[in-house]
């Protein structure tokens, strides 16, 4: 944790992606409400009518960026040899990944929880957790695709540019009709907008659905990368 530490504070992309979703949080919390008004005076369009597109479309930012920064640490890892070194450490490579994956994760549930509650936009309401939940697992999804197809750290720059197709995911959710948007059903992205815009839809059985049919999709994703990881570095 120590070298972690060290690590982020002298990488400037590492140090932004720690501290990029606390600045999403303040942007949807203190210059979305005035951004909303000033287009309505200028334009007339009301901003705040697609609020609940932005929470999903913001809030997708969270887990991008920690999954970035430890897929970046995991390379420099991978190249250095240092999982080997820590398979025959007390630490062992079980808990190497155990500590990669879940420092990941607890970043993504804990600012995703601070969006949800210091926004100012997000409905606070129980869908919210499965939205929680299904971007958590995106960053970890997010660092193993990175430790796994990229050669070194500047492939892993360039990309972690394709998680910008997670983008759509919540694009498509909020306003391609049905059935069409099912299309875009293979986008990860796409299942914790969805389950987000049915619980302030009031449909909380739908929610509910589509978090489980989510939830089984990110854990297969998971495992999918975990094993391509596994061979990359065996």
């Amino acid at each position: 944790m120590k070298n972690d530490a060290r690590q982020i504070r002298m990488d400037p992309m590492l140090m932004a992606s720690l501290f990029g979703p606390l600045a999403i949080i303040v942007v949807a919390r203190y210059a979305f409400p005035p951004l909303s008004d000033w287009i309505q005076e200028q334009y007339g369009f009301l901003l705040m009518d697609y609020s609940n597109f932005a929470v999903t479309f913001l809030m997708l930012v969270i887990p991008l960026l920690p999954g970035t920064m430890a897929g970046l640490l995991m390379l420099d890892e991978r190249d250095e040899n240092m999982i080997a070194y820590y398979a025959i450490t007390p630490f062992t490579r079980k808990g190497y990944f155990l500590y990669r994956l879940l420092l990941p994760c607890a970043l993504a549930i804990s600012l995703a929880s601070l969006f949800i509650l210091l926004s100012g936009i997000a409905k606070i309401q129980i869908e919210s957790l499965y939205t929680i939940v299904l971007l958590t697992l995106e960053a970890p999804c997010l660092a193993l695709f990175l430790a796994t197809f990229a050669s070194n750290k500047v492939e892993g720059l360039a990309l972690s540019k394709i998680s910008g197709l997670l983008f759509a995911g919540p694009i498509i959710a909020a306003f391609t009709p049905l059935p069409w948007q099912y299309l875009g059903a293979w986008i990860p992205s796409y299942w914790p907008a969805k389950s987000y815009l049915l619980g302030i839809a009031g449909e909380p059985s739908a929610a509910l659905g589509v978090f489980g049919i989510g939830l089984a999709y990110h854990l297969i994703l998971l495992i999918i990368m975990f094993h391509s990881f596994l061979k990359r570095i065996d």
